[in-house]
């Protein structure tokens, strides 16, 4: 079973497994139960590409990743096609790398830059077959 670790997260997962921290706020998930939440980020009103970040992941599909990326940044990620079926193991903590810099480290591509991160408050949590997005009344 994969396991993943970074500061005092951790989880083992069936499959694939990848934790982030951001300062005090740290998440670990499993490829195939759900979508983060995003706690790591409490305190930040969006996502931030320059936020300092420490990753760890075994065994995580990078499209998966892109997927979780992109809830940050939508519209934003691209996958190279020759990496798609490609699996991400970091073999150690990635420390203190922006978080722009990450998804680059890890092979996906920013289709601009600086990359525009979504409002916090409108993300819903959930699975992947069931999130939404939910519209702040204005």
């Amino acid at each position: 079973m994969p396991e993943c670790s970074v500061g005092r997260c951790g989880i083992s997962c069936q499959f694939g497994c990848s934790c982030i921290q951001a300062g005090a706020g740290c998440e670990c998930s499993c490829e195939n139960i759900s979508l983060p939440a995003f706690r790591w980020l409490r305190g930040h009103d969006r996502a931030d590409p320059e936020i300092a970040v420490e990753f760890t992941a075994t065994n995580m599909p990078l499209v998966r990743l892109a997927e979780w990326f992109d809830l940050l940044f939508p519209g934003q990620i691209m996958i190279p096609a020759s990496r798609a079926r490609e699996h991400i193991t970091t073999g150690k903590v990635l420390e203190k790398m922006k978080l722009g810099d990450l998804i680059e480290h890890l092979g996906l591509v920013p289709s601009k830059k600086p990359l525009v991160g979504r409002t916090l408050a409108d993300y819903k949590p959930g699975p992947p077959d069931e999130r939404e997005i939910v519209r702040a009344v204005t």
